[in-house]
């Protein structure tokens, strides 16, 4: 009854209603006690007490006005914040009834998102926000809708103009004068189930490209020491999640006699705080063998310019490695041919141009033989011009050139 008489009347008729009524209840008791007493009041001790009594009445009047008032204007304040709070939320929010599920009062977010009006929205019910089908849902849901769990999951709304989305509805139990009701908050989910698919197509991009280019991608906390590997590293290395060491600065698959030095370059990045970091490195399988690989990172710093996180990329280069050193084997071959044509071959070779020189001296006088000598000369000159091209040019690594080329 005093919350009704605070609505429909002003603080003013309320202060004035209370004071007829003591001055009423006043009179009615004097004069009862007027007709019971024994013993008439001198007329001045009455007229003293009634004044005295009407003070009374007129001081509490005005500490009525006073405390309704400040009552009042705190009401109305929290009341404003509220509302205020609701209106400029940025996210949508609306109060439903609790049993016809009208909706009683929403915020411009609401408006924003949904198309409709606040004039049309307080002339629907939240079954008018979902497709048909789940109306049924909805209904179920509150049913069994408790207070200890105010998060009902994902739901299919629509839009003024028909179009799906889904959301997320939390509700709060608000009791009323008249009728309980909810406090109903929405969020659009639209947003993260398409960033969600553009996360997953990345994902399978990520997939390709990862088969393609032989890359195990990592990630690296550099605060909390914590490193994860994604795809690709437990199948080409053949560890599995539960023996991988998710320390970074641990380093126990280096192998040992690359560990120290790969420690020290990658402490230096940090120290120097450079962006980029890269090393070659020999890396122990879960099997025992030994892959040479090649691992590069990017280092991401905070507000502060300190570095807190680190991306790269490790990759398989044990064959193009093994192909390397194949190939400096054979030159080592080579250049061990180089030596002996420069020493075992060419010896012999002086040997008969020496002999060829004291030919000639003995035979002198027979020309047949002196021209027979001549092109054993040129031919063993040829010979020795050529030992020595290749022995340079395995030496250099270029190609070999004819002799007549060379000039020799």
């Amino acid at each position: 009854m005093w919350n009704e008489l605070m609505k429909n009347l002003s603080l003013f008729k309320i202060v004035i209603f209370y004071l007829m009524l003591g001055i009423i209840v006043l009179l009615v008791t004097e004069s009862v006690i007027d007709l019971l007493a024994l013993e008439k009041l001198n007329p001045g001790v009455k007229r003293f007490l009634l004044y005295r009594d009407l003070l009374f009445l007129a001081v509490a009047a005005i500490i009525l006005y006073c405390s309704v008032r400040f009552y009042t204007k705190s009401y109305r304040t929290t009341e404003l914040n509220y509302q205020k709070l609701f209106n400029g939320s940025p996210l949508p929010m609306y109060v439903m009834a609790r049993g016809s599920l009208k909706i009683l009062a929403v915020n411009e977010a609401m408006s924003k998102l949904y198309g409709y009006t606040e004039d049309e929205f307080l002339h629907m019910t939240a079954l008018n926000i979902r497709p048909a089908e789940e109306w049924g849902k909805i209904r179920a849901f509150l049913s069994n809708f408790g207070e200890p769990v105010n998060d009902s999951g994902r739901w299919l709304h629509q839009k003024k103009n028909g179009d799906l989305f889904y959301v997320q509805i939390t509700l709060y139990s608000v009791p009323l004068t008249r009728q309980d009701a909810y406090l109903v908050m929405v969020t659009d989910l639209d947003k993260s189930i398409s960033d969600e698919k553009k996360i997953s197509d990345l994902l399978g991009l990520y997939e390709t490209v990862n088969k393609a280019t032989n890359d195990v991608i990592w990630d690296y906390d550099l605060v909390n020491d914590r490193l994860k590997w994604m795809h690709g590293y437990y199948e080409k290395y053949g560890y599995s999640a539960e023996h991988s060491t998710s320390s970074f600065w641990a380093m126990k698959k280096i192998h040992p006699d690359d560990r120290e030095w790969v420690q020290r370059e990658f402490l230096a990045v940090l120290e120097n705080k450079r962006n980029d970091w890269s090393a070659e490195y020999r890396y122990i399988c879960a099997d025992g063998c030994v892959k040479f690989v090649r691992d590069k990172g990017y280092v991401i710093f905070n507000e502060n310019d300190e570095p807190f996180r680190m991306i790269g990329a490790m990759q398989d280069i044990d064959e193009q490695k093994r192909f390397e050193q194949q190939l400096l084997d054979q030159n080592e071959q080579l250049k061990e041919i180089a030596w002996i044509n420069s020493h075992e071959v060419r010896r012999p070779l002086s040997n008969i141009l020496g002999l060829i020189n004291l030919i000639r001296n003995y035979a002198y006088q027979d020309q047949e033989m002196l021209e027979l000598i001549e092109l054993l000369e040129k031919s063993s000159k040829e010979l020795d011009s050529a030992v020595i091209l290749i022995n340079r040019q395995t030496m250099d690594g270029g190609q070999i050139e004819s002799v007549a080329d060379s000039g020799k």
